[in-house]
């Protein structure tokens, strides 16, 4: 997979090397099921046309620039992590594109044509509720109309789980309720959180969202082996060993959280 982060400034020559594809668009934080849905819908359509399949996300979150600080949305996953899924999901084109007020600014008919037409996308996928433009007023189906009828579309419905909707905000809804246990009915699998271990704590390697305070069961994921043990985070968000008799090499490791087993956490790791 080969990705290309986009900004204004290099916008042109990113233009200059795009090759035909079938692209899915969303901001795709923490690539849940629903959002699989919407890669594997792309892929299927990528296959029939005999063409890669290209994925537009953005960065940062749309409301950490419109609200300009004021309102700030946790990121679920680092731009590595995405990097990685995407890629075992069968994505060829990753394309990474700088939100900005500018970027925002944009009417849906200049979106289309600089980060559509001008990237050779001949078919675009998306959720139910995609949309683009200044304040988001254009929705999926205008991508027709804004580009002529050169690039034709496919809308994913809405995925469940129970009767709510799989989305990013259900999963951050569940770490801050501490409610780890339901995030694989919407994520597909455990949440986790990328970190170091330097011999004495956890660092995390890229800021994303944890659960709230609290002890968990959690799995370490080390480089040749997994281990299953407990976990603390306090309110400061600093993560902590509760089992010291086992020896962790330094290095870094993947937590995978399981379930919380207690809400207040000592003051002192045991």
């Amino acid at each position: 997979m080969k990705t290309h982060f986009i900004n204004s400034q290099n916008l042109h020559l990113i233009q200059k090397q795009a090759t035909s594809c079938v692209m899915a668009l969303g901001y795709f934080d923490g690539i849940h099921l629903g959002h699989q849905q919407v890669i594997k819908t792309a892929r299927e359509e990528a296959n029939k046309r005999g063409l890669p399949l290209a994925v537009m996300s953005f960065r940062p979150h749309p409301i950490n620039v419109l609200s300009k600080g004021q309102s700030i949305v946790p990121h679920l996953s680092t731009p590595c992590e995405k990097e990685k899924r995407l890629k075992q999901l069968g994505v060829d084109l990753f394309y990474l594109v700088d939100f900005t007020l500018a970027f925002a600014a944009l009417t849906s008919s200049q979106f289309v044509e600089d980060y559509l037409m001008k990237l050779d996308v001949v078919h675009a996928v998306a959720g139910f509720d995609f949309s683009y433009g200044v304040k988001g007023v254009a929705k999926l189906s205008q991508i027709v109309a804004d580009s002529n009828g050169e690039i034709t579309v496919t809308k994913v419905e809405c995925i469940d789980y129970d009767g709510e909707k799989i989305s990013s905000s259900a999963i951050r809804q569940r770490l801050l309720a501490a409610a780890v246990h339901e995030i694989p009915h919407f994520l597909g699998d455990h949440f986790n959180s990328k970190v170091h271990w330097d011999g004495n704590k956890f660092q995390q390697i890229e800021k994303t969202m944890l659960p709230s305070a609290g002890i968990y069961k959690v799995i370490l994921e080390l480089p040749n082996k997994q281990l299953r043990t407990y976990i603390s985070i306090d309110a400061a968000g600093q993560i902590q060993r509760m089992e010291r008799q086992r020896r962790l090499p330094k290095g870094i490791f993947s937590i995978h959280w399981l379930q919380q087993v207690e809400k207040a956490v000592p003051s002192k790791a045991i």
